[in-house]
């Protein structure tokens, strides 16, 4: 365990200034965005006002009041676009945190392949790293919804804007949704899934690996076959006259099958590092 945790602490560490480039990066584009975005609003407001409509309140009346999830639909460009960045980078991640380790004069993969533990810590450790970096760009993100909602409410008057607690703001906007799992199943489906879709990327890093170019067409097979073996339950109650099946049923076959590609990803990974990668 020991070993696992240092192994997770050099992941992190040799992450952590990109990491803090996306924190930075989604802050000022979104906190940017929502100031824009405020601005033109009040400007637009500015403009109506005149012999007929003099006061904020009677601009109310005539156009109805904004709210911050309105004004965050105004400005989901600059709200996603820090957010698929960040995916962006941590999907490539997954592939460079093996990479690089085969890169450079004195590849690192050789240090590491001769430590004295486990391998699969070393495999558990870069799993770990990963979701953990998943994870804190959503804690960043419900970070900075309250200053951003501040932001808001600092530049649009109180006579233009309605109340909204910050759990009707995540509600309303499919972002936050999918971000903030409502039930343990949605968390399972959005957070799980994600893991074997890693789980899945990294066997196929490893057989390409250990066998190069043959590995390279076994892992797109690997990567197909988990596909097709996701989707299949799917496929096969779609089609007219077999749609027998009720949402909690294709539910638990979908989630055994997960399983199971994430137990046959597991295996085939550990079996990879122990006996065909070698220094």
């Amino acid at each position: 365990m020991n070993r696992f945790l240092k192994l997770l602490h050099m992941e992190v560490s040799r992450f952590w200034k990109l990491y803090a480039a996306m924190f930075a990066l989604t802050l000022l584009i979104q906190g940017g965005g929502i100031m824009y975005e405020s601005h033109k609003y009040m400007k637009q407001v500015e403009e109506k006002l005149g012999p007929g409509v003099t006061t904020y309140a009677e601009y109310v009346a005539e156009h109805g009041m904004t709210s911050f999830s309105n004004l965050m639909s105004a400005a989901n460009l600059f709200i996603l676009a820090p957010i698929a960045l960040c995916i962006g980078g941590l999907a490539l991640y997954i592939f460079l945190i093996w990479y690089r380790e085969w890169t450079g004069k004195n590849m690192f993969i050789y240090r590491l392949l001769m430590l004295p533990t486990a391998r699969r810590n070393m495999y558990l450790a870069k799993l770990s790293a990963i979701l953990l970096f998943v994870l804190g760009l959503v804690a960043l993100q419900l970070l900075i919804l309250p200053l951003e909602y501040s932001l808001f409410n600092s530049i649009v008057d109180h006579d233009l804007r309605g109340a909204e607690s910050l759990a009707e703001i995540t509600r309303s906007h499919t972002l936050f949704r999918t971000l903030i799992p409502l039930t343990f199943t949605q968390f399972v489906m959005y957070y799980g899934g994600g893991a074997i879709v890693v789980m899945v990327l990294f066997t196929a890093i490893l057989l390409e690996r250990s066998y190069r170019m043959k590995g390279i067409f076994a892992g797109l097979l690997y990567i197909g076959a988990a596909c097709l073996l996701m989707m299949a339950p799917i496929l096969i109650t779609n089609r007219h006259g077999y749609d027998y099946l009720y949402p909690m049923e294709l539910f638990l076959i979908e989630f055994t099958i997960a399983i199971l590609i994430g137990a046959m990803s597991l295996a085939v990974s550990f079996f990879l590092m122990n006996k065909k990668i070698s220094v």
